[in-house]
Formats: structure tokens, sequence, C-alpha cells
């Protein structure tokens, strides 16, 4: 028969030492690996930055002159797409949070401005501040463009 070998033998433990050496530096490359992977696209994102795509929001016969609808775009922000009632590009989107505090604006198409009710914030059909907390400190409304085409209106929206 053949001659057996010891486990403690010396060929045994620099084979043992070798894999184990060798398995550990694998791990720990596989792992630094993954972590350069996971910076490098977290500190340069593929994605394209302020790529905008079309958004189909409704017809012009859903808000008549002085009307205005809210829709919600696919990163979650909820805008008033306002038909002014102006020549020539009446339709407008805004969004329906207030700068100041995020409270919800609402349309008052009589008086031709966006009010937010917590604390009195009035914003024109541009969406400029004219009274309350937001004109105190200049904050816009956030808008959003509105292309119309036939009877259908788009919101150019975020694709990122």
């Amino acid at each position: 028969m053949g001659k057996t070998t010891p486990i403690d033998a010396p060929e045994i433990k620099e084979r043992r030492g070798f894999l184990t050496t060798l398995l550990t530096l694998g791990t720990l490359g596989a792992s630094y690996g993954l972590f350069g992977l996971i910076s490098t696209r977290f500190l340069h994102p593929s994605r394209a930055q302020g790529q905008k795509t079309k958004m189909f929001v409704g017809f012009t016969s859903d808000v008549p002159p002085l009307a205005s609808i809210q829709f919600t775009t696919p990163r979650g922000e909820r805008f008033l797409l306002t038909n002014t009632g102006a020549d020539g590009d009446p339709y407008q989107a805004f969004s329906s949070l207030c700068p100041h505090l995020g409270c919800k604006v609402h349309w008052e198409g009589q008086e031709q401005h966006f009010v937010c009710p917590c604390h009195g914030g009035i914003f024109d059909a541009e969406g400029r501040p004219q009274a309350g907390p937001p004109a105190k400190e200049n904050q816009h409304l956030k808008r959003c463009e509105i292309v119309v085409e036939g009877s259908s209106l788009y919101a150019m929206v975020d694709v990122t």
C-alpha cells in the first residue's frame, strides 16, 4: 500500500497556508473592488443630468380659462397646470408647494393669482411672490414648461 502523510506534515501546512492566504486576498480584493464600483457610480452617475421628456397632462378642454388642474411628475412633484386666459401662451404650470414652508398652494382664477393660505403668501400668474413670507424672501414658485400640441398639453419633466 501507499504511504500516508500525517495531517501535520510540513507540505500540507504549506498548502493550507497558501490557500488560506489566497482566499483572504481574493475576498479583500473583491470587497475593495465592489466598494470602488459603488463609490464611482455614486460620484459619477451614468444617467444624463437635466434631461427632460414630454409627459401628457391633459387636453386644452380640461383646463378652461381661469381654471387649473393638478398633475404629478414621475419623480412625485406636484404641479398646478393653469389657464390664465392670457393671449398667446395662457397655459402655465407651477409647483403646488409654497417655497416658504411647503404648504399647498391653490389658484384663484378671478384674482389671477396663487395663494398659500398657511402664511398669507400670494404669487402672481407668473409665479412671482407678491405678499407674505415668500415676497419678503423673494421665493418664486417652481415652474414646469408646458408644450401645447394641437389640443394636447404636455409637461416637460426631468427623467432623472
